[in-house]
């Protein structure tokens, strides 16, 4: 009922905006409203059949919204959550020592190794360890941004726990106080303390991901086609290059900038969906491959796996049960 009640009162917004009526009650109308925008600014597209392709396409944006949204994600975790494989024991110890990583769940995977889940802060991570490359998924490093009280002691206690600098902690020109430290297992970790008097973004979490892919303004369009990801903040450089973007998929966050001077790390990453078989159809037609098609999992969800042009993994999850 409420999908058609929204149907409806964006037809009407429609109509009117075509009308070249009054529509501007759509603006308060926080479902209608970014849609309303679309359809204004592409009111004098030409061509006899734009009334009927504007409708159709602004439905198929909100049959994606609603594919998307979802209240049934476990307790604890948000729309993305990154999954990082590792050859050996030995992550969650120093995510532990470093952050004060808490383990919530470890068992035995499909593919041999230990499944684990760990909590940072108001984060969850999940990790797999050894077993093989189960399901086509790679054992590679990631990069992640991590907010903490006291960046100089997390730094430390990172170094201490075996990891190794990548810069010492400094003032940055952007807003932070941040030092890199390489576990290990070569994931990054840019850990950070925002500047007094300066707020955390609302949008980061205690660990949020950071992506390099090469040509990070096409990714940014893949996410928007493929998972409905709204870009929320971008700086480009002099020359025109994407020095820092933060997208929106959900709700959770995923930070990239370009490839210029750190080599491009993909990624894995959980994706908790409304409609997986959905979503799952969206990122093949916005140019992902198929890792596999959804299917129910003995644990509880429907998941679908898919790989984007940059390499990243998605695991596409549709809860089963509450």
């Amino acid at each position: 009922m409420a999908d058609d009640a929204l149907i409806d009162r964006l037809n009407e917004t429609v109509d009117a905006i075509l009308a070249r009526r009054d529509a501007t009650a759509a603006l308060r109308d926080p479902e209608v409203a970014p849609l309303a925008r679309v359809a204004a600014d592409l009111r004098h597209y030409p061509g006899s059949g734009f009334k009927a392709r504007l409708r159709a396409a602004l439905k198929r944006r909100t049959a994606m919204s609603a594919a998307l949204v979802t209240t049934r994600i476990r307790e604890g975790f948000t729309t993305v959550t990154p999954y990082v494989r590792v050859r050996d024991a030995g992550l969650v110890d120093f995510l532990a020592r470093a952050f004060g990583a808490e383990e919530t769940f470890s068992g035995r995977g499909s593919g041999g190794g230990m499944h684990r889940e760990v909590r940072v802060g108001n984060s969850m991570l999940m990790i797999g360890e050894a077993g093989g490359e189960s399901g086509g998924m790679p054992i590679r490093p990631s990069e992640f941004h991590v907010f903490v009280d006291d960046v100089d002691a997390a730094f430390r206690r990172a170094i201490d726990a075996g990891g190794t600098s990548l810069g010492e902690p400094e003032d940055r020109p952007y807003g932070e106080r941040s030092g890199f430290v390489k576990d290990m297992f070569g994931n990054y970790w840019y850990i950070a303390t925002a500047l007094e008097g300066l707020p955390v973004p609302e949008a980061l979490r205690t660990v949020t991901p950071f992506l390099h892919p090469k040509g990070a303004p096409e990714f940014i369009d893949f996410l928007r086609r493929a998972f409905g990801a709204v870009e929320e903040q971008r700086h480009d450089a002099p020359g025109g290059t994407l020095a820092y973007a933060r997208v929106r998929i959900g709700n959770a966050a995923i930070e990239l900038g370009e490839a210029d001077y750190v080599e491009p790390m993909p990624s894995a990453f959980f994706l908790y969906v409304g409609d997986a078989d959905v979503l799952y159809e969206q990122a093949l037609a916005a140019g992902a491959t198929s890792l596999w098609p959804p299917a129910d999992q003995p644990y509880g969800d429907r998941v679908a796996g898919v790989e984007d042009p940059m390499g990243n993994q998605w695991f596409i999850a549709q809860a089963l049960s509450s």
